[in-house]
């Protein structure tokens, strides 16, 4: 066996591998899920269930009314991936093409928010949703989530104007277009792999939140799925089943949207990395 052959089969080992521990612990949440109470807190530790159960899921969703909680998780993540998206587009745009005063310190404050842990905003934006008398509201967790998400958006989305082709817009703007009907009309469709990229990345903080999600959120109008889960640890008494249900419920959606736009997401990255 040659070197470029034993380093192709190390690559693939080093594949398999990193892949096996990246999904061992949704394959372990996902069995645990189907198997009875028991089988759970049995000190006989079993990876396939010896017996499958719906109880779990039934619990889940008759016992903890979880419907409700990933509905507030759908709002949540849907309302700021648009939110961000939008925004973040028209920011970056904005960054890119035009120059005004202090333009570049503006963005690197706004990259800087980036910077800290969401827990550090914790605190201010609380103190300001209490204010604002939006407390327990998903309005709330939506403007924290958002926050920690804008300034993603527009340093990926402003790389990616920077090395845009100009010709395409001055093009535009000669038959008469103005900067936002260029950027609707001609901008946006061909970076449409770039968008839908952060849009992922923006709809998974989103459907994941939990530090926003705890702080902001005190009865079942405004807990995520994600609270949810956490609360089903009563303090004398853990729901192992319906945890590891719920733990299914918010590992799955995740993974189908990753596969179904995966092709946007390796288009997406690719024109991130590569320079025109």
């Amino acid at each position: 066996m040659n070197k470029a052959s034993m380093r192709t089969l190390i690559i693939y080992i080093l594949a398999v591998v990193i892949l096996g521990i990246t999904l061992f612990p949704i394959l372990w949440v996902v069995l645990s899920s189907l198997k009875p109470e028991g089988e759970i807190l049995s000190t006989h530790i079993t990876f396939i269930p010896q017996r499958i159960t719906l109880a779990n899921y039934k619990e889940l969703f008759t016992h903890f009314q979880f419907q409700k909680y990933l509905m507030n998780s759908v709002i949540i993540a849907v309302t700021t991936t648009i939110l961000s998206v939008i925004f973040g587009v028209l920011a970056a745009y904005g960054f890119s093409r035009f120059s005004f005063p202090l333009s570049s310190k503006i963005l690197f404050l706004i990259i800087l928010v980036k910077v800290f842990t969401p827990a550090a905003l914790v605190v201010p934006l609380y103190d300001l949703m209490s204010w604002l008398n939006l407390t327990d509201t998903l309005i709330a967790i939506i403007v924290g989530v958002t926050v920690m998400n804008l300034p993603f958006v527009i340093y990926m989305m402003k790389t990616f104007f920077d090395d845009f082709p100009k010709e395409l817009e001055e093009a535009a703007m000669v038959d008469g277009m103005t900067p936002l009907c260029t950027l609707v009309s001609i901008v946006i469709p061909i970076s449409m792999s770039s968008i839908v990229t952060v849009a992922l990345f923006c709809f998974s903080a989103g459907w994941s939140d939990f530090l926003f999600s705890l702080s902001f959120s005190q009865t079942i109008k405004s807990m995520p799925a994600t609270v949810a889960i956490a609360n089903m640890d009563t303090g004398y008494k853990v729901y192992w089943g319906a945890m590891m249900s719920g733990g299914t419920f918010l590992s799955v959606p995740i993974l189908i949207i990753a596969f179904a736009f995966q092709k946007y997401f390796v288009r997406g990255i690719s024109a991130g990395a590569l320079k025109q």
